[in-house]
């Protein structure tokens, strides 16, 4: 498979199961003190935006093989799906766990134009 098509998947399911199962928690936790439905809607979309990101990630890591994230302060994590299994799963569970609640919180914000 292509890594076009396993983002695309991967964000395909965040987006269904965000639909069906996870929306309505993170609905429940966004209590805003007034309706703005254009700063709900732009702040879906910029989740939307998380969720595809993180499934990049994740279908980047699938496709290749191995997990390079860096960054200036906290260092960098590498691990190879040969050499480090656990850890490589650990990290690409984590990336579409991030788009899981990214796409989730974005359905719910996006609910909350209809307040």
């Amino acid at each position: 498979m292509s890594m076009t098509f396993m983002t695309w998947l991967g964000f395909a399911a965040m987006v269904i199961i965000a639909l069906s199962f996870t929306w309505r928690p993170a609905y429940a936790t966004l209590r805003p003190p007034r309706h703005r439905p254009v700063a709900f809607l732009f702040g879906g979309l910029f989740f939307i935006v998380l969720a595809f990101a993180a499934a990049w990630m994740a279908a980047t890591a699938l496709d290749t093989g191995q997990v390079h994230l860096s960054h200036h302060r906290y260092g960098t994590l590498d691990a190879m799906r040969d050499i480090e299994p656990i850890a490589y799963w650990a990290i690409v569970v984590v990336e579409y766990s991030l788009g899981l609640m990214s796409a989730s919180y974005s359905i719910a914000s996006i609910a909350l134009m209809d307040r």
